[in-house]
């Protein structure tokens, strides 16, 4: 590939992020990274850009930059060495590693990556893959670049040394591994038994966040002003989160296509999951979406539904977490107050959508369904938040004699 060519496929790469619709500002930045880096491979006589280039530009790079500028840099040299690994651009969150891995484990991992996610959520696995690829390159530094090596005291020592970082995730750090050694053995790579050195000491805690009360809710749609652009989208966006339990990824990218009038159905494939998930459309909802699309949504070819205010018409999605930014405005407006960390969120909307299920008597298999849950343990907290149901479940110690004891 001769320099030309490299300074074309540069090129080709900016014009994709331009198509982006990116701010102009952002763009400028991003095509400067894009030049920074036909930069560096022309001074290092380099004919194309891999992950191991990608991992010793960033090297030289972001010792010296703030952190926004570090996270910049670092996606745009991974998403350059992917289209140049792969032959396509794909604008996509991508695991920045420091840990590069020779070809036989990145091979490994893909296998591994595939088999998680017919289960998990790209989200989830991108988490646990990190670690797998810590473990790898921990085996590569041993002196193991093959799998079939792998012996119980490797993984044992990956877990010690790995554990002081994993205070508060420490089942999160066994499950992980764990599941890599049984897919290990199920693919008959190694038959390592190691299973004594990754079992929790206990069951993964879950917090219950709270959700909505009936009182709070009135309180919140009471101070959307539905006269106004941002009132008619803001009602629209949040009773469609109360009354399907969508996330707030969902409907921020929820598309024109995907609402079926005729059949009164939303049809979408989640985001965090990537499965189908088909939800009735309630007349309030369609109702509410309906009114904002006929009077206050700009006239654009944009296929979203749900799009950005400005003084121009804008063909932008409105991003989620601006949803957060008018919950607490609204919050304030009804007196209600919110603090750190306290689950009062617009995710707590989804939380009140299962929550009114569970105590309406739905199963939780069908909450699970709806919610598009792909474990069923997900909503089983729901339960939990379903007070009058809980208090039904407590049993009379009446009939019990008990007597009161000091401590001797």
């Amino acid at each position: 590939m001769e320099t030309i060519t490299l300074k074309e496929h540069i090129d080709h790469v900016i014009q994709c992020i331009q198509e982006l619709r990116l701010s102009k500002y952002v763009f400028n930045r991003y095509q400067k990274h894009c030049e920074d880096i036909f930069q560096y491979c022309t001074e290092n006589r380099l004919d194309r850009f891999s992950y191991q280039d990608a991992a010793a530009y960033c090297g030289i790079k972001c010792p010296s930059l703030k952190e926004f500028s570090v996270k910049e840099t670092t996606k745009i040299a991974y998403t350059v060495a992917a289209y140049f690994e792969n032959g396509c651009f794909t604008w996509k969150p991508v695991t920045f590693t420091q840990y590069p891995v020779c070809k036989a484990y990145e091979k490994l991992m893909d296998a591994f990556e595939q088999e998680l996610l017919k289960k998990l959520s790209p989200g989830t696995v991108r988490v646990g893959m990190v670690i797998i690829r810590q473990f790898l390159y921990f085996l590569e530094q041993s002196g193991k670049t093959d799998a079939s090596c792998i012996a119980a005291g490797d993984v044992l020592d990956f877990i010690r040394r790995e554990a002081p970082n994993h205070k508060s995730s420490m089942a999160k750090l066994l499950r992980t591994v764990r599941k890599f050694v049984c897919f290990l053995r199920r693919e008959n790579i190694t038959d390592i038994d190691a299973d004594r050195f990754l079992t929790a000491a206990g069951r993964r805690r879950q917090k219950a966040l709270p959700c909505f009360s009936e009182g709070e809710l009135r309180g919140i749609f009471a101070q959307i002003d539905r006269s106004t652009d941002k009132g008619r989208r803001d009602y629209a966006v949040f009773l469609t989160a109360l009354r399907t339990g969508l996330r707030a990824s969902d409907i921020s990218r929820l598309k024109l296509s995907d609402i079926d009038w005729t059949g009164k159905m939303i049809r979408i494939v989640q985001r965090k999951t990537m499965t189908a998930l088909n939800l009735p459309l309630t007349a309030d909802v369609g109702n509410a979406i309906a009114d904002y699309i006929l009077h206050s949504r700009h006239r654009s070819d944009s296929p979203y539904v749900f799009l950005r205010l400005r003084d121009t018409p804008s063909h932008t999605p409105i991003e989620p977490t601006s949803f957060n930014y008018s919950l607490r405005e609204y919050m304030k407006a009804a007196g209600m107050e919110r603090t750190g960390r306290d689950g009062r969120s617009f995710h707590a909307l989804r939380r009140t959508a299962g929550t009114r299920m569970v105590t309406s008597g739905v199963p939780v298999s069908t909450v699970a369904q709806i919610l598009g849950h792909t474990d069923v343990e997900s909503s089983k907290r729901y339960i939990s938040l379903d007070t009058e149901g809980l208090r039904g479940c407590c049993l009379d110690l009446g009939a019990m004699h008990t007597r009161k004891e000091g401590l001797s």
